[in-house]
């Protein structure tokens, strides 16, 4: 008898377990619908249900439930949270095809940039003759070395916006981490192409013509022609130090918005909520790690590239750093106040980014040697990029 109970009890129990998972498939097919909210949040009352509920599958078809650690509500973009998880990826693969395209292209308008900001270019337009013998042509020479680098970083800050705007408004990601993790990767890749394919194939194009007439000689005219890239390197790094720095402390933006606020209002008829905002404004108070990281990872990939050309371009590092640190340290510390908490998702990325860097810098040491026919100190460094690789892992 207690062996036919059980065998009742368990095929009821099988019984309801079927019920349950008909039941649970139908409620997936209707919900994973297009029109359909793909996200959902739900509260436990303790630890235990909360880990159990986010490592168990809950589905037998991968990638339909999806359970994972809520963010932050501060962190959530309440206005793409109801949007299909699949049309967000969609999207994202449409756009990072776009902007990959748009990599292969980016060395257009920085080759227009190195090419016209010149002083002998700013001279052929009329009226500016002047500006090519003023005070014995040192002004010209100071517009050709500092000229073409202002407008790089100029045009290099638009980006961030343009992946900002892109992230949000066409991906439609769900949380700002995730929209500032989006902008970290790609700029950093757009930074990586302005370094490999503008700069240093310009250096190469020039001594193509030489190269041609005398092919026999075309690994010394490269080892030649690589380091002059290292004197324009320095001089992008130093501007990043002696203007991009002190304009991060004395803050643009805030320091407009309040220079205009106090001359066309009266502080007197202004609130306190307003007032609070004029000194404390949200939006100039948080750190967008997007804009950050990818400028100083930037730095990393520049010193780890040409310090095996031409060293003189660590200690140049190493001063830019130096004041970084001092500057980063006062604004996070003293000035930044974060809108939300991500959990320290964004420093793994750093680091990894930090990584591709080291091996770019590798690669470029092995390229050199061979282009110097040190071959021997070739086959020895190759391993590295390979161990480096392994570690990402």
């Amino acid at each position: 008898l207690l062996t036919l109970l059980d065998r009742i009890g368990v095929d009821f129990i099988s019984g309801g377990i079927s019920y349950i998972q008909q039941n649970i498939d139908e409620v997936v097919d209707s919900v994973v619908g297009a029109t359909m909210s793909s996200t959902g949040f739900i509260t436990f009352k303790d630890l235990h249900s909360v880990t159990c509920a986010a490592k168990t599958p809950l589905f037998h078809k991968p990638d339909v439930l999806i359970a994972k650690m809520a963010p932050e509500p501060r962190d959530v973009i309440w206005e793409n949270a109801h949007v299909n998880l699949g049309w967000s990826r969609g999207r994202e693969w449409t756009a990072n095809m776009l902007l990959g395209i748009g990599a292969i292209f980016w060395s257009i308008p920085v080759a227009s940039i190195q090419a016209l900001a010149t002083a002998d270019q700013i001279a052929a337009v009329p009226g500016m003759g002047w500006l090519a013998t003023l005070d014995g042509g040192n002004v010209a020479a100071f517009v050709n070395g500092y000229l073409p680098v202002v407008l790089l970083l100029t045009i290099i800050m638009i980006l961030p916006h343009i992946f900002y705007a892109v992230a949000l408004h066409y991906e439609d990601r769900k949380t700002r981490s995730d929209v500032q993790r989006s902008i970290i990767g790609r700029y950093f890749y757009y930074q990586l192409a302005n370094i490999y394919i503008t700069v240093t194939a310009g250096s190469i194009l020039e001594s193509l013509n030489e190269i041609i007439e005398h092919p026999t000689n075309m690994l010394a005219i490269l080892g030649k022609s690589l380091p002059n890239v290292v004197g324009y390197f320095a001089t992008f790094v130093m501007t990043k130090l002696l203007v991009g720095l002190p304009m991060i402390m004395m803050r643009i933006g805030p320091l407009t918005r309040m220079l205009f606020i106090k001359t066309c209002f009266r502080e007197k008829y202004l609130t306190e909520k307003e007032l609070d905002e004029m000194h404390h404004p949200q939006k100039f108070s948080q750190l967008w790690y997007g804009w950050e990281y990818p400028n100083l990872l930037l730095v990393v990939v520049i010193c780890f590239t040409y310090s095996c050309i031409s060293p003189i371009i660590l200690p140049v590092g190493a001063a830019f750093f130096l004041g970084a640190w001092l500057v980063y340290k006062n604004q996070i510390l003293i000035v930044y106040s974060p809108s939300h908490e991500s959990g320290g998702t964004m420093f793994p990325m750093a680091c990894h980014r930090t990584l591709i860097g080291l091996i770019c810098g590798q690669l470029t040491f092995i390229g050199y040697s061979i282009l110097r026919e040190g071959f021997y100190q070739a086959v020895v460094t190759f391993p590295l990029p390979v161990i480096t690789i392994k570690m990402m892992d």
